[in-house]
């Protein structure tokens, strides 16, 4: 029997147009190496790893912008004007100046 395609199974999701054609699945147990594999090929396994990976990957990412999103609330918070130097700004005593 005829397998649907993907992108005809999800034509009117929302995510449709958000469907990577491959995932990038880590390294697993006795898996020593990440594996990339047609997303029309994966498993309900699959998925779920490599899920599991991109929730690491966003995790590191919103920790760096929570990290300069302070860099910047600090700086302004002592005067800071847009084209200082963070080092600079961030060595002033006090507020603004």
């Amino acid at each position: 029997m005829f397998k649907p395609s993907l992108q005809k199974l999800i034509k009117d999701s929302y995510y449709a147009k958000h469907v990577p054609a491959f995932i990038q699945i880590p390294e697993l147990g006795a898996i020593p190496e990440d594996t990339t594999k047609p997303i029309h090929e994966a498993t309900l396994d699959d998925l779920a790893f490599a899920a599991q990976a991109l929730d690491k990957e966003q995790s590191a990412i919103y920790k760096r912008l929570s990290a300069i999103r302070e860099l910047y609330t600090e700086a302004r918070s002592k005067g800071a004007l847009g084209a200082e130097n963070i080092v600079d700004a961030l060595s002033r005593k006090g507020g603004a100046q």
